[in-house]
């Protein structure tokens, strides 16, 4: 059930909004996005994308939204120059320009250096306490680099998967960033592979930075989206990362769910 509704602080300015359109059975399938040519090639969204049942109810019968965005420091925006530049703000912009709805509210429950059990503990606590349409899970990154055991992992997201199935909210899974360093570390690689392997078991769309982050350094031969420290994201990752996630909520919204406003 929902709880009371809060709107947020005033949003940022990001200039023309151009629509995002995808292939397929339904060509309307699609809501306007601002775009950015700094995000070009990086904005891709996932090859199965489920159905997003809650937010697009929330939309066309309350013309408001909630989402809880949770993780570690990706949400909170460790790196970025200022709150107004963590993904959850420049996604909360996009899409409150982008829907036909009274207000969007972008929760960011964000804490950096948690690694998922961590996450887990507040997610249990927090979504019924807020009651969401969609949560947005950033997750995995801490537990490659920390050295979790990727079993141990794996139980901890199955399990936090299976609990937010049960709540009245849909998932996005945000998957883990990609820079040459991290890429080199083996059990890096191995969450990154659970992550994806229990994402497509639960029937959970998964968003994959990693990817997206990896071909455009290959393509420039540079880390972009990566600030000094070779691992948190800077503002232009953050930016992209918002563009990645409201193309795919996009991808999955029918235009018809919003009675034909879009």
């Amino acid at each position: 059930m929902r709880k009371p509704f809060v709107v947020l602080a005033a949003s940022l300015s990001l200039g023309l909004a151009l629509p995002l359109v995808f292939p397929g059975k339904n060509s309307a399938r699609r809501f306007q996005v601002a775009s950015e040519d700094i995000c070009r090639g990086a904005a891709s969204v996932p090859l199965k994308i489920g159905a997003f049942p809650n937010f697009s109810k929330a939309i066309r019968e309350e013309g408001r939204v909630r989402i809880v965005a949770i993780g570690s420091s990706s949400t909170e925006g460790v790196g970025a120059s200022s709150p107004a530049a963590n993904y959850p703000s420049q996604l909360r912009d996009m899409l409150e320009k982008a829907l036909p709805s009274e207000s969007v509210e972008v929760v960011n429950l964000g804490i950096g250096g948690e690694k998922a059990a961590q996450t887990v503990e507040r997610m249990r606590g927090e979504v019924p306490r807020l009651g969401p349409d969609l949560v947005v899970w950033q997750v995995g990154t801490n537990d490659g680099v920390s050295g979790v055991p990727p079993r141990q992992y794996e139980a901890t997201l199955r399990a936090a998967l299976r609990f937010l199935k049960h709540s009245e909210a849909d998932v996005l899974l945000v998957g883990m960033q990609w820079s040459r360093k991290l890429a080199a570390n083996p059990n890096y690689g191995a969450i990154r592979e659970v992550t994806a392997r229990i994402a497509r078991e639960e029937g959970v769309t998964l968003v994959s930075r990693y990817e997206a982050m990896r071909q455009l350094g290959e393509a420039t031969g540079r880390e972009d989206f990566i600030g000094p420290d070779n691992l948190h994201m800077n503002d232009r990752g953050y930016r992209c990362l918002a563009e990645q996630i409201a193309a795919t909520l996009s991808h999955s919204f029918d235009q018809r769910t919003a009675g034909g406003k879009l």
